[in-house]
């Protein structure tokens, strides 16, 4: 990684997630470490399986849901979530969203 890549815009991560055609984006990655950008918005599906390792996420800005293993939770701007290796989990966009933007983390 260079000296220019250790500072990354959200403004051009999401520049790129829009030029990429699809809901999510990873931005970083290396050994042991790795982030990205999801962004649901209305009529999007979160199909993400479950992973092998433990999840962060932080919610960048609107309102929606986490189902965890069934349980469903409610997320909204500021909120950390964790997600334990191997859980089923998706996130669900609020209605009265019109985006949800979330930041991932996963650890190894």
């Amino acid at each position: 990684m260079s000296k220019k890549d250790e500072v990354i815009s959200i403004d051009k991560v999401i520049h790129d997630l829009d030029r990429s055609n699809n809901y999510f984006l990873n931005i970083f990655s290396s050994k042991g470490l790795e982030a990205g950008i999801l962004r649901l918005k209305e009529g999007d599906k979160d199909i993400q399986a479950p992973h092998s390792i433990d999840e962060i996420y932080f919610v960048v800005e609107g309102k929606g849901s986490l189902e965890i293993e069934g349980e469903i939770n409610a997320v909204k701007s500021g909120d950390f979530i964790y997600v334990p290796a191997n859980s089923h989990h998706k996130f669900t966009l609020d209605s009265n969203s019109k985006s949800l933007l979330v930041i991932y983390f996963f650890g190894s």
